[in-house]
């Protein structure tokens, strides 16, 4: 059992780690699942009477689902222009590869302007390769890239309810 000062820093610690978390979404960094992981490690530290373990195991589902969603959505902007799946998955893959790439340049800013450029690369060039057809390329990239961005807002929303989760569910 946390002594006071203990349970006080634990939940600062916990709150910075959603804030990271939170943080991190727009790089490309899944930090929904900081957020789980922080929570977890506090009730398992705390103790479920501070943080009930409902509100880790719910944290659990809306992580899943938010990377679920985005992946739905970028997929659904490559399609909505006709794309194939594989311009999809090309999105996707240049859109973590433009991440890591984005971020050698510039650490935050880099990382965000590569992922983002890299999701409009990666569509274009599959989308390209397979239709040979530029203005189809850059519409199914165009799609990929705003399914992108809509997936990112939504988690950006989900983290920020799983903040709001947990605050909640904390109880002193």
């Amino acid at each position: 059992m946390f002594a006071t000062a203990g349970l006080v820093l634990g939940t600062i610690l916990l709150y910075l780690a959603m804030v990271a978390g939170f943080l991190v979404i727009p790089l490309g960094i899944p930090g929904q699942l900081l957020i789980v992981l922080a929570a977890l490690l506090f009730t398992l530290a705390a103790g479920s009477v501070h943080l009930p373990w409902w509100v880790t195991i719910t944290l659990l589902i809306l992580a899943v689902l938010a990377e679920l969603l985005e992946g739905v959505l970028g997929f659904l902007g490559a399609r909505q222009a006709r794309g194939s799946v594989w311009s999809a998955l090309g999105g996707i893959g240049g859109g973590i590869l433009g991440a890591i790439l984005g971020s050698a340049v510039a650490p935050i800013l880099g990382s965000l302007a590569g992922a983002f450029a890299g999701t409009f690369a990666g569509a274009f060039a599959v989308e390209y390769y397979r239709t040979t057809h530029a203005a189809n390329a850059r519409a199914v990239a165009k799609g990929a890239l705003i399914g992108r961005i809509a997936g990112s807002l939504v988690k950006l929303v989900v983290a920020g309810l799983m903040i709001a989760l947990v605050t909640h569910g904390l109880a002193f």
